[in-house]
């Protein structure tokens, strides 16, 4: 049996004519037609809005109107828009201007940002499936391209902002600064195949937050592609320098794999009391995938931190002989690696969280198996990864469940469940229950006899 029922709703704005949507709603189409109807009642608002944006700002003379379709974060609308001509003869589109809609923009910020939130996990080809289905309205993998590269256009000018009258809010007595470089391969680049992404993380400490887990203290990230050592130091000093209070720190950490421009990375800062620090994560890697199992890795790398460099460099140099030529190169690369970085082998406050924090994340998305990048994608990418959590939470209106409160609920469950003992008696559902041991038991369950008898 289907149910019909007739809806009318009518939208006015305080100056304008009003206007009655009218929807027939099915109970076996239901959300369909409502979907219909919210979808209607949606243009028509924002029509009317419009209309009155523009009735409130008019200025000169009305020569035309256009047309123009916008899309919102799940619906798009079409409608008119005046163009005006000024007294001096120059044009203008009110409400363009008022709303910040610029030339070629169809799109509102916000949808932008769902559009890279998802596509900082997906396929541009996935995302505009996805996004297609959403909007209801066919959006192309191109499309989606040029979306991610305005929105990192966006998050770049954002994050090289330079307040130099607006020095960091934020505590750091002492500092951590890490440093990484991800090569990426490029389409039709001619003779240039690939481009390095270099991205860097900076935070005060680290806190536990469960047995093996521990989360960065005021962490900040940056990533720039195809940049010069010169430019990036000038990029970490701006942004860090708006971020943390640098003039009160008095010990930067520099942890990295090793490269000469990770190390100098945070160079300009201007913090005289600095260490750096091989990352051990690159240490234990360059070890055990050179020498694997012919030698006690995990002995070894102890010893490296306890005694220094040349302790191990003899067991190094026996361990690479005998062995075939791919295995000698591969063994004498890492022996050189460690004497060159030997004096940054140090023991000190743990690091590496830029292999799992970012770099990991670009390399998932922008290095699996086929996947190549126009240099405009190269440069907007890593800034989606890096921001990801926020456009996610920002364009989706998320919010995060509330864990922690439900964990307090059941730990109190628990806690009031276990001041009542509970056991069972098998010796009951045993024999005959009519016997003495049987009685007994009976009546020390049933309150009847005391524990004490």
């Amino acid at each position: 049996m289907t149910v019909i029922v007739k809806q009318s709703i009518t939208l006015n704005t305080e100056n304008g004519e009003g206007k009655t949507i009218w929807r027939q709603i099915r109970s076996d189409y239901f959300e369909d037609d409502l979907s219909a109807l919210i979808q209607e009642l949606r243009e028509e608002a924002v029509k009317q809005i419009f209309t009155e944006f523009e009735n409130k700002v008019k200025a000169g003379v009305s020569v035309r109107t256009e047309k123009r379709r916008y899309q919102f974060q799940d619906f798009s609308i079409e409608y008119r828009r005046r163009t005006i001509r000024m007294p001096d003869g120059t044009e203008r589109k009110p409400l363009d201007e008022l709303l910040g809609f610029q030339k070629y923009q169809r799109q509102s910020l916000q949808a932008t940002k769902q559009v890279g939130a998802i596509a900082s996990d997906l396929s541009y080809r996935k995302t505009a499936e996805i996004i297609s289905y959403m909007t209801k309205r066919a959006t192309s993998a191109s499309t989606i391209g040029r979306q991610v590269w305005r929105l990192g256009k966006w998050l770049e000018e954002g994050q090289m902002r330079f307040e130099a009258n607006e020095p960091g809010k934020t505590d750091a007595p002492q500092l951590f600064g890490e440093a990484d470089g991800i090569w990426v391969p490029l389409q039709k680049a001619g003779k240039k195949k690939k481009v390095e992404i270099r991205v860097a993380i900076a935070y005060t400490g680290k806190q536990y937050i469960s047995k093996n887990r521990r989360r960065l203290l005021n962490k900040t990230c940056l990533a720039a592609t195809g940049v010069q050592s010169q430019a990036w130091q000038v990029m970490i000093r701006e942004h860090l320098y708006a971020r943390y209070k640098l003039e009160d720190t008095r010990h930067l950490y520099v942890g990295g794999d090793g490269a000469k421009w990770v190390g100098s990375t945070f160079d300009l800062l201007g913090i005289k009391n600095a260490t750096r620090i091989l990352d051990p994560y690159h240490v234990k890697k360059a070890i055990t995938s050179a020498f694997g199992d012919s030698i006690d890795c995990k002995a070894l790398i102890k010893q490296l931190y306890d005694e220094g460099f040349n302790a191990i460099e003899k067991n190094l140099l026996d361990a690479a002989v005998g062995v075939t030529t791919a295995q000698v190169k591969k063994r004498i690369e890492c022996l050189n690696y460690l004497r060159n970085n030997a004096q940054f082998i140090i023991q000190g406050p743990s690091m590496g969280a830029v292999e799992s924090n970012v770099g990991k994340l670009i390399a998932q998305r922008m290095k699996t198996r086929g996947v190549s990048w126009s240099l405009a994608g190269a440069k907007g990418m890593p800034l989606l990864i890096l921001h990801k959590e926020e456009l996610y939470e920002k364009s989706f209106r998320f919010e995060a469940l509330k864990t922690e409160k439900k964990k307090q609920i059941i730990r109190k469950r628990k806690k009031d469940e276990s001041t009542v003992p509970k056991a069972s008696f098998t010796i009951l559902k045993t024999g005959k229950i009519s016997t003495s041991y049987a009685s007994l038991f009976k009546a020390i369950i049933h309150d009847d006899l005391p524990l004490s008898v």
